[in-house]
């Protein structure tokens, strides 16, 4: 396993700050980054560190505790590519790890917009899944080219893009079906 370990990883996000350092004699690096993959079977984590561009694998154990900031625990096995982390390890071997869960993506194409203007119908792209999605003041709504767009100027097919929680829009991309 290569192991780089430099000093400039410290404190690179809050998340890394969350991360208490074990109860041992071995002081506990700290590193913050996003997943790249996984491999449940060799139980171990490749990381792209904040700001970087090389890769570090990081290996758990069953000592190794895995859990959101909000203290719910986490399995290897639900980590996925771009999941946010902050890791304490010594030589490569997390103790504790904080996830942070990349929201949840969806992908369609609009299908209906609610007579409120808080919520819309999009057909999920693959499928023909229809799912609701609800917006709040704090949805950002653009359009591919980044302009701002208001739920109103949605129309039936065009093609969105949406991360979202608990199906709460959080940002939604959209590109703009051209005029027949």
């Amino acid at each position: 396993m290569k192991t780089h370990r430099p000093a400039t990883w410290l404190g690179i996000l809050l998340l890394v700050a969350s991360v208490a350092t074990p109860a041992s004699s071995a002081e506990a690096e700290k590193l913050a980054g996003v997943v790249a993959s996984v491999d449940a079977d060799a139980k171990k984590i490749v990381v792209t560190p904040t700001g970087k561009e090389t890769t570090v694998d990081v290996t758990v154990n069953d000592q190794t505790t895995m859990a959101t900031a909000a203290g719910k625990v986490v399995k290897l096995k639900d980590l996925k590519p771009g999941d946010g982390l902050g890791i304490a390890h010594t030589a490569g071997v997390a103790s504790k790890i904080v996830v942070n869960v990349k929201p949840a993506e969806l992908t369609g194409h609009v299908k209906t917009i609610g007579a409120n203007l808080k919520t819309f119908v999009v057909t999920e792209t693959g499928t023909t899944t229809d799912v609701t999605v609800a917006i709040t003041p704090d949805t950002s709504l653009v359009t591919v080219a980044g302009k701002k767009i208001e739920l109103k100027e949605l129309k039936k097919g065009d093609g969105v893009g949406i991360s979202h929680v608990n199906s709460v829009a959080s940002k939604v991309v959209v590109n703009v079906k051209p005029v027949e």
